[in-house]
Parts: structure tokens; sequence; C-alpha cells
């Protein structure tokens, strides 16, 4: 069937239209430039968190391969453990550089420590075996979770000076804690009078049970300032779960990347979140960023020929750096250090497209006869 002449009309227009104003619109996500975080001269080890700094910590292979705690700044890797022969991992930092973790004996008995440049404190213990840190906040109180006597687990909070603290469970015998933000609020999980675990946050007034996505398991990783948290949960029937975010006394479900599973571990300010997702299929996991309501494949969002695949992503700060563990084709792996490009911003439309658009309009207009009183342009 012949088209309409003035449908005809708007279909050019619209073409042209969309030839010169959407190249520049189709930049609107992000775009990171990509940095190695360095080795310690064994294989690739793991990212846990970062500062907004931009110095990331986790642990890493020595030349001896055992896991040594490290911090990279500017992909230099350095080891936190002057004991090549003692296994550690740093799993917080905070803006001073102080990180926290754990270090294991030859005997196999991990303890909580901070690292201050290469000295290492050991935070004390809940009268059990174990103990290991996970949070750190800037006055330097610790959120983790040790052993007590009788072999249960509890979550902690440290502070400086002090001693471990016992913050409970929601009516079961164990918790763990995950993170502090910086008005000492400790996320992490901890186990109900039935037996299931809920993510929880302890404010130093008592544990609060921040719920699930209908399903009997729950884990809070990371909160903010803001007190907005994420973690994941499974759904109704237990069989999956997603990321959440829980903010004004709701969860989120953050949905997934098309697959099936997603896991959020890391959350800036402006309530960004990261972590991991299936894709559709099935066939691989990929590190993700929710951001403006929508998760984002953050492989979609690294230039051309990078020769990685990001699996998933540890923290982001509030400068909107982002951390994350990826491999190549060859099986090598390694962490990152992503940071936004400046030059990604959209551009706006230029001058000849908006010149076009309103004489467009105008020709449009005086074709249907109609008066145009102004023509505006967003």
């Amino acid at each position: 069937m012949p088209v309409a002449p003035r449908l005809l009309q708007l279909s050019l227009l619209s073409t042209l239209l969309s030839t010169l104003l959407l190249p520049g619109l189709a930049q609107a996500a992000p775009v990171y430039a990509v940095k190695q975080l360095g080795t310690l001269g064994g294989g690739s080890g793991d990212v846990r968190a970062m500062n907004n700094g931009g110095a990331v910590v986790g642990y890493a292979l020595n030349s001896d391969h055992i896991s040594s705690a490290y911090v990279s700044r500017g992909g230099t890797m350095r080891s936190l453990s002057p004991d090549k022969g003692t296994s550690s991992v740093a799993s917080g930092i905070n803006e001073a550089g102080v990180a926290a973790g754990q270090v294991t004996d030859g005997g196999g008995v991990s303890r909580a420590v901070t690292f201050t440049g290469n000295k290492i404190e050991t935070l004390g213990s809940l009268g059990g075996r174990d103990s290991l840190a996970k949070g750190i906040n800037n006055a330097g109180q610790v959120a983790g979770s040790a052993d007590r006597a009788d072999g249960s687990q509890a979550a902690f909070r440290y502070t400086p000076g002090g001693q471990l603290r016992d913050l409970g469970t929601l009516g079961g015998a164990s918790s763990l804690g995950s993170d502090i933000n910086n008005s000492g609020v400790v996320v992490g999980r901890a186990e109900l009078a039935a037996g299931n675990y809920h993510a929880f946050l302890e404010d130093g007034k008592g544990m609060s049970d921040l719920g699930t996505l209908g399903g009997n398991y729950s884990e809070a990783n990371r909160i903010n300032d803001s007190g907005a948290v994420t973690g994941f949960s499974y759904l109704a029937g237990d069989a999956i779960a997603h990321a959440f975010m829980f903010a004004n006394g709701q969860m989120i479900d953050l949905d997934t990347l098309g697959g099936i599973n997603s896991y959020g571990y890391g959350i800036n300010s402006a309530g960004q979140a990261v972590g991991s997702s299936d894709i559709a299929g099935g066939m691989a996991t990929h590190a993700f960023l929710y951001s403006g309501g929508e998760m984002l494949d953050l492989n979609t969002l690294v230039g051309p020929g990078f020769g990685w695949m990001l699996n998933y992503a540890a923290d982001i700060n509030d400068l909107g750096q982002i951390t994350a563990h990826g491999c190549n084709t060859l099986g090598a792996c390694s962490g990152f250090l992503l940071t936004l490009d400046s030059s990604s911003a959209v551009p706006e439309p230029g001058m000849p497209a908006l010149m076009l658009l309103g004489a467009g309009v105008l020709l449009l207009a005086a074709r249907r006869g109609q008066r145009v009183r102004a023509v505006r342009v967003r």
C-alpha cells in the first residue's frame, strides 16, 4: 500500500533526525577506562573493597603461591603481610588506608586484624578459635565475625581501644558481620529461631531483620552512610537468588542481566550498586552496575579491545570508580580498577541538527496549514 505523502514526510524527517542526533544520545551509558591492579609475583587472587582514593584491597598469591592481603594503588600492588609464609586476606579499607581482614597461622587459626602500613594489629576474640574482619570505617571501627566459646559464630563490632562486642542474632545461634558505615551501623546475616538466615542491620540499639525477597535466606554485604544496603536474597521457593537494595524500609529486587541469579556486593553514597549476575542462557556470570533503576553489564561499558571478561564487581566508591575481577580466553585472571572516562559525557546535539529539526517541524506544520508559535528543543 502506498504511503500517504504526509506520513512519508514524517518518516523521512524521523530517519534524518535519527541519523544526526541519535549517535550522540547513544553514548549516554558510562564508559570506563580500565587498569589492572598488578600482582604479588604469583597467580590471581580476589578483589574485596576500595576507598574513595581508588585504593583496592583483597588477596593475591605471592611468589610462594600463598594468599597474601594486598593494597593496590595506581596499578602497583603491595603485600600487607610481612610474613610470606602466613596466609592473609584484606576485606575492607577506610579513607586513611587502614585495611581490615584476617591472618591465618600455620595451624589454620584465623584472627581478625587491621593492616596499617606493614603493621598488623590483632583485634581479639569472643572466646573461641577463629575470627575475621570484613569492613572498617573512618573511625577505625571494624565489623566481622568471631567464634564464641561454644563454637557458634557471632557478628561483632570493634572500636579502637576496646574489645569485640557480640551483636547477637535474630533468635538463632549464629550471625556474621559484613560491613560497617561511618555511623557505626553494622550489616550482615543472622540466624532466626527457625534456622534460616536473614540480612540484618545493627545500629547499637539492637539487631533489625531486613527480611527477604520471598525466600528463607538473605544476606547483606555492604552499607553506605545513608543506611542503604545491598546484598542478595532467595526468592520464593529458595531456588533463585537476586541482588537487592534495601532503603527506606523496603527491599528492592535488582533483577538480573537476563539469567537466573544475581548478587549485590558493593554500594556507594549515590545508591549505585555493583555485583555479579548470570546472563541469558546461563553460560556465564558478568559484573554489573545498578544505576538509575537499571542493571547494566559492565562488559558493555568498557572500550573495545579490552580482551577480558569481567565476571564480578566487588565495590564502587563515591567517585563512581569500580573494582572488578575478570579473566581472559587463555584462563588468566586479574583484578581491575574501572574509572569513568570523562570523554564519555553525552554530547549536546550540534547546531546544524537543531536548525534542521526546526526547519523540518516548520515545513510539516506549513504543509498541514497550521501556525507554529514556537519550537523548543530540550
